[in-house]
């Protein structure tokens, strides 16, 4: 049996770094509207994945659509 509480997973799972984001904090993280960034995903500059009930946008793919910005 394990002696890890359920604070000290908790912390650990914040330390780690996000893999993906939603649909929502992307838009909020780049300081773009809705509008613009599903045109931007429409247009395939931004791959998605769609698990379950969201669009997740992986972390790499906005990296690499500021980057590309520049």
């Amino acid at each position: 049996m394990s002696n890890t509480t359920k604070a000290e997973v908790g912390a650990a799972a914040t330390s780690l770094p996000r893999l993906t984001y939603k649909f929502k904090e992307a838009c909020a993280m780049l300081g773009t509207s809705p509008m613009s960034l599903r045109r931007e995903i429409q247009n395939g500059r931004i791959k998605t994945l769609k698990k379950f009930r969201h669009v997740l946008i992986p972390a790499g793919e906005l990296t690499k659509w500021v980057e590309g910005a520049r």
